[in-house]
């Protein structure tokens, strides 16, 4: 019966799409000629958008990385013996492992989020007229429809 189901893609790209194809001649809709844009340019605008987007990859490899890099430093510190650390405790050592670990991913998230709004940001400036009709198109949606797509 999965079969059976439609596929509802959900994504930016999809949603845009989508929207385009049901509304694009009702009244009020944004047209491309008023953007001085091209289908083909919204396509390649919202390709390489949606490409950014889904660059980290999914939540499992996601959680998966940020497992083993606030696992890692908890690794290192119980190859040492414990009579070299500055502690003498193998509790300590163990919620500093944790502590540093978790340091070591939150950093990795902030820089990763930082790289995706970088590269959002520099494809938005490079088609500045495509962005703006992209945007007309979601703040119509948010204006007109009450559903989502």
């Amino acid at each position: 019966m999965k079969e059976l189901r439609p596929n509802i893609l959900n994504d930016y790209d999809h949603v845009v799409t989508s929207l385009v194809e049901r509304y694009g001649d009702t009244a009020g809709f944004p047209q491309l000629e008023a953007y001085n844009v091209t289908k083909e340019s919204v396509e390649d605008y919202l390709f390489g958008y949606q490409a950014i987007l889904d660059g980290e990859g999914s939540q499992r490899s996601r959680q998966t990385m940020y497992g083993l890099m606030a696992s890692l430093p908890i690794i290192l510190l119980s190859a040492f013996p414990m009579e070299t650390l500055p502690w003498r405790s193998e509790t300590i050592s163990l919620m500093v492992g944790v502590g540093v670990g978790l340091a070591l991913a939150l950093i990795m998230r902030a820089f990763r989020i930082g790289v995706k709004k970088s590269r959002l940001k520099n494809l938005r400036n490079a088609n500045a007229d495509v962005a703006n009709y992209v945007e007309a198109i979601m703040k119509w949606k948010n204006d007109n429809i009450t559903d989502n797509i």
